[in-house]
């Protein structure tokens, strides 16, 4: 089922059986939805890598909003 919010993309993935195995047995011992914890890993995966990337720029003196010399 695909929605029509403009802020949600569908994604489609094959994973190794026994990831979603655990997957599963984590959502029955959970109640919780496939959907609702690979959101879950995923949102909390995207935080990490801002987090890191901020660091990253804050270390090395970057702003990456500023315009790259000599470009128009």
């Amino acid at each position: 089922m695909t929605s029509n919010n403009p802020d949600r993309i569908e994604l489609r993935v094959e994973l190794p059986s026994v990831d979603v195995s655990v997957l599963d047995g984590y959502c029955n011992a959970t109640g919780r939805s496939r959907a609702d914890v690979v959101r879950c890993i995923l949102s909390d995966w995207s935080l990490a890598r801002i987090h890191e990337a901020k660091v990253i720029c804050r270390v090395a003196g970057v702003n990456p909003f500023e315009s790259e010399p000599g470009r128009k």
